[in-house]
């Protein structure tokens, strides 16, 4: 398939794969900043202090029972 692209229509699957990815990786980084600074906002709003539930807290986590 990819020789197809690349003979047919001049399309290297490759490169354009490359780029795509790139192109996601900093739209993901810059939603990562701007969440960022949106909970700085909101913590200095509420005081710097927020009590998060249990089922958001152990998100993540491994249980610890077996």
């Amino acid at each position: 398939m990819k020789y197809l692209f690349r003979e047919i229509l001049g399309v290297d699957v490759d490169d354009v794969v490359k780029k795509v990815v790139a192109t996601i990786a900093v739209e993901r980084a810059k939603q990562v900043q701007k969440n960022t600074t949106d909970w700085k906002r909101y913590m200095e709003a509420e005081g710097g202090i927020v009590i998060l539930p249990s089922n958001v807290t152990q998100l993540g986590r491994k249980d610890s029972n077996p």
